[in-house]
This record gives structure tokens, sequence and C-alpha cells, in this order.
């Protein structure tokens, strides 16, 4: 459940970078590399937190943070490239 939260949270994220930022003026380009590296940052803490606080082994967190990190991404990759057409 925990997992499914925080891609819940990484999409809605997403969503209000790219609507608040266009409506600031920066370029989608600015957004999308500052969601992935600030993306990328949260989701290492949180794997970070798991590891020590929760006890989980580094080998799962790592398979679940690439879940974390990869489908709020993907959804990036699959708006950039919709949106361009």
């Amino acid at each position: 459940m925990h997992t499914t939260i925080i891609i819940f949270f990484g999409l809605v994220l997403l969503a209000l970078m790219l609507y608040i930022g266009e409506r600031i003026g920066f370029s989608r380009q600015t957004l999308t590399y500052s969601f992935v590296v600030l993306w990328l940052a949260l989701t290492v803490i949180n794997g970070a937190i798991g590891v020590v606080t929760a006890g989980q082994p580094v080998s799962s967190e790592l398979v679940v943070g690439s879940v974390v990190f990869g489908v709020p991404v993907a959804a990036l990759v699959l708006f950039m490239t919709l949106s361009n057409t």
C-alpha cells in the first residue's frame, strides 16, 4: 500500500509541476529535468528510510525503488511524447 501511495504522490507532483511550471513560464525541458532530479532524490530518500527505519533489505528497496521512480517518469515520457504531436 505504501508503494501505491508514493507512486500516486509522484504522479500528483508531476501534474502540479507541469501545470504550475507552464503557467509561470518555464520550458517543458526545464520542467522535465527538474522533475526527474527531484523525483530521483525523493525516491532515494524514501528507500533509505525504508532500509534504516523499517529494516527492509537493500535488494528489495532497489526493486521497489525502481518501480516507484519508473512509473511517474514513464508517465512523463508518455505525456511528452503525446503532447508533441
